[in-house]
């Protein structure tokens, strides 16, 4: 009688066939939670932006930078004192009109995400599963000629003027 040292054929098919159904089951549910991460991180990165433009957007109305009413543009790479802006791109358009109540108009996008003309002030933070941020997919959305002030602009007209958070004025045209 000849000993046995190994598994069969048959057993080793058996455990590959039970890995591979566990590995479909488990696949999906893993890539869900990690999307679900990477949206929340979003979520929470225009919280962080929108808080460091209303405390700079309040320095340079009570510093003297900026004056009065209009529309103020602060780009997160440049004007916002932030560390690291990682693959994060935007900025934030602040509605000064009313300069009791701004509004914070928010334009972002990263590898994954990205929100255009979402007025915080108007909607509060988004939540992970707002429909408004939704999947990036084309910079130039991202990249229009200053979308969130256009947004903002009460009466549209063919030309809508922003300023840089030095109050240098940007205008915007179609």
């Amino acid at each position: 009688m000849k000993k046995k040292n190994g598994f069969t054929l048959v057993e080793l098919l058996a455990v590959i066939v039970v890995l591979a159904i566990i590995m479909i089951i488990a696949i999906p549910s893993v890539l869900d939670v990690m999307n679900t991460a990477r949206k929340k991180a979003f979520v929470m990165y225009v919280d962080k932006i929108v808080t460091a433009v209303q405390a700079q957007y309040l320095y340079d109305a009570n510093g003297g930078a900026i004056q009065g009413a209009g529309f103020y543009v602060y780009d997160i790479t440049s004007d916002l004192k932030l560390n690291s802006t990682g693959s994060y791109r935007g900025y934030v358009t602040v509605n000064a009109t009313d300069v009791d109540n701004p509004e914070y108009i928010v334009e972002l996008y990263d590898n994954n995400y990205m929100v255009h003309a979402y007025n915080v002030s108007k909607r509060g933070m988004p939540e992970a599963n707002d429909p408004l941020v939704f999947p990036f997919k084309d910079e130039s959305v991202a990249k229009t000629n200053y979308a969130a002030c256009q947004a903002a602009a009460a009466n549209p007209t063919p030309a809508v003027s922003c300023y840089t958070r030095e109050g240098y004025l940007i205008t915007v045209k179609d």
